[in-house]
């Protein structure tokens, strides 16, 4: 049976990042969800839609680390999740 094609790019975004377990909390390229990031190191996103993305959820923002798109504690700088690679930053 094939796959709905929103479920078939969802998995080749992933490439094996965005599953649960070890691999899942592992975002690739020295990012890793629960790692503090240094102050300066990431690209706040100000208009999430460009990204495909809605309002991140209360206590987080969204960014952008080594080409990746996190979700991350805007207080401590602590990567929350790692969503996806990005080609390009948008705003």
């Amino acid at each position: 049976m094939a796959q709905p094609i929103g479920r078939m790019a969802f998995a080749q975004d992933c490439a094996g990042n965005c599953g649960g377990g070890q691999q899942g909390q592992q975002g690739g390229k020295g990012i890793s969800v629960g790692e503090a990031l240094p102050p300066g190191k990431i690209h706040v996103i100000t208009r999430p839609g460009l990204y495909g993305m809605g309002e991140p959820p209360r206590g987080s923002r969204y960014g952008i680390v080594n080409g990746r798109l996190i979700r991350f504690d805007p207080g401590t700088s602590r990567v929350l999740s790692v969503i996806r690679q990005v080609d390009r930053i948008l705003d």
